[in-house]
């Protein structure tokens, strides 16, 4: 496929392609400080819940979607961004960036959805549902590999489930009969959080997934679509398809907010009360 590097000459472009810079410098800072509790305080709120379910912890699953999250925009920056040391250049193409900032609000939401309710049986029962959806998705993935005894690998690890449950003292509640939401609904419930939104977090998340699909709707909605000379006829035209960074920066914030708000949730319940 044909790439081409040029200036950018527009100082919009110019501006946002700083904003881009300013906020994966976010990322790097709240990376560093969710690391600092990858181990929960004792006396915390998630050391609490983790108690209740130490085989599936609440904790170890909100952290691991909050570094995949961070991740994945640490790989955005290495991906389109140069620093010789004098200079910062940023390079990126029409393709793979929205890939790494749908997965990272994925992630994020998810994280956020375990972790924000008020109530340490309600993050106990999310987290449950969480891990009966990582066996459906666990044994797909079996099947498909030809694995041998797929359905009582799933059946066994469904009722293990079932049993966390009950030593949880969840009051009855099972979660094998207890559906997991969409993505879709979670980050509808989700849109409270933000207070200074530019695109809300679903179609956010919508138009980053068009990308990740590889869907012409999300790359004309998004990139700037310059006509060559002389290729037009009764059919149509070629164009050159040029990432715009206003777009980028946009999601990249999002996501960014996403992560914040995940992150700082994640450091409130994994700290102990002040005595």
């Amino acid at each position: 496929m044909p790439a081409e590097l040029f200036p950018e000459t527009d100082p919009e472009e110019v501006q946002h392609s700083k904003r881009i810079v300013l906020l994966l410098e976010r990322v790097e800072k709240l990376s560093a400080k969710v690391g600092e509790h990858v181990d929960v305080a004792p006396g915390s709120r998630l050391a609490s819940d983790d108690a209740r379910t130490p085989s599936q912890p609440v904790s170890g699953y909100g952290y691991n979607q909050l570094i995949a999250a961070v991740g994945c925009l640490e790989a955005l920056g290495r991906m389109g961004i140069r620093d010789d040391g004098e200079t910062i250049s940023l390079a990126f193409s029409p393709f793979g960036a929205y890939a790494l900032i749908r997965n990272s609000l994925d992630a994020a939401a998810s994280a956020l959805w375990l972790l924000e309710p008020a109530s340490s049986t309600l993050r106990v029962k999310r987290r449950l549902l969480l891990g009966v959806d990582e066996v459906k998705n666990s044994s797909s993935f079996r099947r498909s590999m030809g694995r041998p005894n797929v359905s009582d690998w799933k059946q066994i690890r469904r009722a293990r489930f079932k049993e966390i449950a009950s030593s949880a003292n969840l009051a009855g509640w099972n979660p094998l009969k207890n559906d997991m939401p969409t993505m879709t609904s979670i980050l509808e419930k989700l849109e409270r959080h933000p207070e200074n939104v530019v695109i809300p977090w679903l179609p956010a998340w919508q138009l980053a997934s068009g990308h990740a699909h590889g869907k012409l709707w999300a790359q004309i909605a998004s990139h700037q679509m310059d006509e060559l000379a002389d290729t037009r006829n009764e059919n149509g035209a070629t164009f050159k398809m040029v990432i715009q960074y206003g777009m980028l920066a946009v999601l990249l914030f999002e996501a960014v907010q996403l992560i914040e708000a995940a992150g700082g949730r994640y450091v409130d319940l994994a700290t102990a009360p002040a005595m």
